[in-house]
């Protein structure tokens, strides 16, 4: 007489993918909500727009790649851009480790073939911001945004890296003009971008 396993190595096989998935997400989560935390004081409740926004993310990630390297790549460029979001909005400053872990992270899963269109896209993305920055400062970016930027296309390559930036300053300008106007400020003044420009990657990213 033939004893079945009382699990299919075909059920197994599904559990252990679910299993895998929650796991992923768990510590994607418990990540997200600790870098809010930190980004707050202590009575205050955490920025709660951001951290659905990465959950979201986080989620489409998981649903699109699975339980894959994509999907870990994604989500810790997610976490640092949420990371580099939060301070750009709190204080205005973002530390340069940010764009480094970023180019960093582009060599995860690295393809040589992919180099050149790496290096083109990040060319492209930095010369003008940098030629801007030198002929007219004031209408420049910052030194973080011009960065991240800059790493950001280099991940992404040529295609994909400049339209992250046309999304995220296409995001900025709408949406800060809408802002400015029901708060009746001026229209001039500057705002952080890294938030925009971190929409625009992960959209990139997914695509």
């Amino acid at each position: 007489m033939t004893i079945r396993p009382f699990v299919s190595l075909g059920t197994a096989g599904l559990w252990i993918t679910i299993a895998a998935h929650i796991i992923l997400f768990g510590i994607f989560f418990l990540s997200a909500w600790i870098l809010c935390k930190k980004a707050v004081k202590e009575k205050e409740s955490i920025p709660y727009l951001p951290f659905c926004l990465s959950m979201a993310v986080g989620l489409i990630l998981l649903l699109v790649f699975g339980a894959t390297l994509t999907t870990v790549k994604g989500m810790i460029l997610a976490l640092l851009l949420l990371y580099a979001s939060l301070s750009d909005l709190k204080t205005r400053r973002v530390s340069d480790c940010v764009s480094i872990m970023i180019f960093i992270l582009s060599l995860v899963g690295f393809e040589a073939e992919n180099l050149p269109s790496m290096l083109i896209g990040a060319m492209i993305v930095f010369i003008p911001q940098f030629a801007l920055a030198i002929i007219r400062p004031s209408r420049a970016c910052g030194g973080a945004d011009l960065k991240i930027s800059t790493a950001l296309a280099f991940m992404l390559g040529a295609g994909k890296g400049v339209f992250a930036l046309i999304v995220g300053m296409l995001l900025a300008v709408i949406v800060m003009a809408i802002y400015n106007k029901v708060n009746a400020k001026d229209q001039k003044e500057a705002f952080p971008l890294v938030p925009f420009l971190s929409v625009g990657a992960m959209i990139a990213y997914l695509l």
